[in-house]
């Protein structure tokens, strides 16, 4: 795992944004990430709205330093997420919970470690996460363990594109046949959607689905 080369099997060595509101640690992350490129260090808040600056800058891979107590987080980067569906997400948060890791899934975050974990295990989740594999810090790993669900985020998944645009539909308060109609699909596959939604959010009904969702940012 340590000293893996990044850009083994690879025709070009993949290309990162580093994004933290701290500059500090934000220069001190792009360092641990070399030998890769990083194409641009931006800060976490405003993210979205500076990569729309940068719309023809291709990219693989976001690396995101995350505070305490910081609740603005996760919705700068469910943000992105939905501009870039296709960008995968690393996070580096100086401490973790379960349920903060399941936020960050849902807010479309791929790996999740630790400011405490060392650059070659670091390097190594950039490596596993462009391959298209889930990294998570091991001490939310055991927590996950011990609650019985070891090696996933609790069974939570990101919101794809269609249940967003069906969520921000049912926020401004239109029924399953309205939001078909807008859409252009069948009012049972709304149904389904939002069904989809209740469950990845983990919420009784379509107001607690909107309530959630404003929190994380995922929709406005």
């Amino acid at each position: 795992m340590a000293g893996a080369n990044l850009t083994e099997g690879r025709g070009a060595p993949p290309t990162l944004i580093v994004a933290d509101d701290r500059p500090v640690l934000r220069a001190g992350l792009a360092t641990l990430l070399k030998p890769l490129p990083v194409a641009i260090e931006l800060p976490l808040t405003g993210l979205a709205e500076a990569l729309d600056e940068h719309g023809d800058l291709e990219v693989d891979l976001l690396v995101v330093g995350v505070r305490d107590a910081d609740p603005e987080a996760f919705a700068s980067i469910a943000s992105v997420a939905t501009r870039r569906r296709s960008l995968p997400v690393l996070a580096v948060a100086d401490s973790a919970s379960v349920i903060e890791l399941r936020e960050a899934v849902i807010a479309g975050v791929d790996s999740f470690l630790l400011t405490s974990t060392p650059a070659d295990e670091l390097r190594d989740a950039v490596r596993r996460t462009l391959a298209g594999e889930r990294v998570i810090a091991p001490s939310i790993a055991i927590q996950l363990a011990s609650a019985g669900r070891p090696g996933d985020a609790g069974g939570v998944a990101a919101l794809t594109r269609q249940e967003l645009d069906v969520l921000r539909l049912a926020s401004d308060g239109m029924t399953n046949d309205a939001i078909a109609e807008e859409l252009g699909i069948g009012s049972r596959t709304v149904k389904t959607r939002i069904q989809a939604v209740l469950g990845k959010l983990e919420v009784p009904d379509r107001t607690a689905a909107v309530a959630r969702a404003l929190r994380l940012g995922l929709i406005s």
